[in-house]
This record gives C-alpha cells, structure tokens and sequence, in this order.
C-alpha cells in the first residue's frame, strides 16, 4: 500500500559482528539468498572492514532510437545494460587479497617468532575469479541485501601509501546475469513484524 511510512526509509550500514565482515562470497551455484534477512550457509565466506564510501551500485543502460519513415522516434531499443558495484577494501588481508587477485597469487604466512602474519600478493596481467557476492547491511531493525549470482573484480582504482589516511584498495565488482538474466538483487525488510495475539 503507497503512503508515507518511515520504516521504509532505509539508512543502511554494514551487518557485521564482531567477527563477521557485511560482505560475503561463495563459489559460483551456491544457494542463492531470497531476502535481507535468512543467514547465509556456511559455504559462505566473509571479509573484514570496508572504508567510510561504503558500497555503490551502478546500472547503465544505452538506448538505440527506432526511428519511422518521418525519422521520428517511435520507439528505444535497449542495446545495452551493465550493473558494477564499487567499494574500498580497507582490511588488507587473505580474503580481500584473494577476491582482487585470486588464491593463486597470493601467499598468506602466519606469525612466528621473528615476524607477525605476512601476506604477499603478486600483481599482474590477470583477472580476478569470478564468484558469488553478497552485502549485507542493517539500520535498526530493517535490513537490506544486494546479491550477484556472479560477479568479478575488474578494476582496482587508485592505491595510496601515506601516513595519516587508511590503506585501501577501491574495486569495481562486474556483475554477470543468472539463468533468469538478472545480473542483481537487491532484497529489502523494513523490520515491521507482524505481532501476534
């Protein structure tokens, strides 16, 4: 029913716990989620902290115009549609290391008696696998959720290395459609239970 309602204004930050990260990936086929709200499986793995930007999705779509005898435009033909997340990681560890780069490139070693946990990662002319995403947020007792069946880290911005500011890596995720040729979703729960008698 259309009206105002304030549950339905969301200010969503990440649904993390003391050791849980909001964002979460799987190998592709892992049962997909179908709300904000049910726990993912165990087949699901989760990252660390994210910086201040948060996550921002980004849709386009180019047009091409149908044009009659008179070359009026009677019609837009979609030619094109493409859906990209974008998110600084800001916890540089295995799990970030692995989703740029992949497992294969990286070299994780725990700490000893001469020197704390290392992470080596070499960088080069490769792309990163492709897998299943999820972010989770909540605000209150709202939730929301953004899924990609399958989606892939094709651009890693600009990294700085200065004192005084967080060490982050900003990645573009580049999501691909399902067998429904849906390529996100995106779940909402305004937290409004029913309340039983």
């Amino acid at each position: 029913m259309a009206g105002i309602n304030s549950a339905q204004v969301y200010l969503p930050s990440p649904d993390q716990s003391g050791t849980t990260g909001a964002i979460a990936v799987a190998a592709l086929g892992t049962t997909a989620p179908t709300d904000a709200r049910t726990a993912l499986g165990a087949s699901w793995s989760t990252g660390g902290y994210v910086g201040e930007d948060g996550l921002s999705l980004s849709l386009s779509r180019s047009f091409t115009p149908i044009k009659d005898w008179s070359q009026s435009t009677v019609r837009q033909a979609l030619t094109d549609f493409d859906g990209k997340l974008s998110f600084p990681f800001m916890q540089i560890d295995e799990f970030a290391a692995d989703e740029m780069f992949g497992s294969t490139n990286v070299t994780a070693t725990a700490k000893s008696a001469t020197h704390g946990n290392e992470l080596a990662i070499g960088i080069g002319a490769e792309v990163a696998p492709s897998k299943s995403w999820c972010f989770n947020m909540k605000d209150g007792e709202r939730r929301v959720r953004v899924y990609c069946p399958e989606a892939q880290v094709t651009e890693i911005g600009d990294v700085s290395f200065v004192p005084g500011a967080a060490h982050q890596y900003p990645v573009t995720l580049s999501a691909y459609p399902d067998s429904n040729g849906k390529s996100i979703y995106v779940f909402y729960d305004d937290g409004d239970y029913v309340v039983s008698a």
